[in-house]
């Protein structure tokens, strides 16, 4: 494959993104428990280049069409959107929750958190683990997953970028919550550890 460092005159090449990226989707039809939920979990591709992303994302259903307990996951390769993952252990995830009634720019906030994953725009990228767009019937979730939740500094750095890139008013609190804390309680989602306001 020839690049944009190969050939930087040429229009035909195609530009490297700074990490190879897996968008991972599962259907909640065939899932019934935490061991089915990992087999119904698809990889569906790995991509590498900003043209390859614009290719898979133009051919993908819109995550606003999925079926109610459907999620896409986008990674960065190598780790897998699950607790367990050795990369994300020890992490956890912010969470921008979103009511029925605001769920009007769940397209547009996940291709911008998508975007803004594959374009390290996050100030200490090789923190963000990847991200995560949960379709559910009362309230659907977008996650930004990091890979220290002691680091929280970079954790906290990382959630006001997400604000700023979602455009999110001042006024809205986004929460982060540790993958150990959600285990001991085991449920999926609780109150946040602590919340950004930009």
């Amino acid at each position: 494959m020839l690049t944009v460092f190969d050939n930087p005159s040429s229009f035909n090449v195609k530009h490297p993104l700074q990490n190879r990226w897996t968008l991972w989707f599962d259907n909640p039809q065939k899932r019934t428990g935490m061991h089915n939920w990992e087999k119904s979990l698809k990889n569906l591709i790995t991509f590498d280049t900003v043209e390859d992303f614009w290719g898979v994302y133009n051919n993908i259903v819109n995550s606003s069409q999925l079926a109610h307990g459907a999620n896409y996951h986008l990674f960065k390769e190598g780790v897998r959107p699950m607790w367990e993952d050795p990369m994300n252990e020890n992490g956890g995830k912010w969470v921008v929750p979103l009511p029925k009634g605001k769920r009007d720019n769940l397209d547009d906030y996940w291709l911008h958190t998508m975007l803004a994953c594959v374009g390290e725009n996050f100030p200490d990228s090789d923190e963000i683990c990847g991200a995560v767009v949960s379709i559910r019937k009362q309230q659907d979730r977008l996650a930004l997953w990091t890979r220290n939740a002691l680091k929280e500094d970079e954790t906290k750095a990382a959630g006001t970028i997400w604000k700023t890139v979602l455009q999110l008013p001042d006024s809205e609190t986004i929460g982060y919550q540790a993958h150990s804390d959600a285990l001991k309680k085991n449920s999926r989602y609780v109150s946040c550890d602590f919340g950004v306001h930009s």
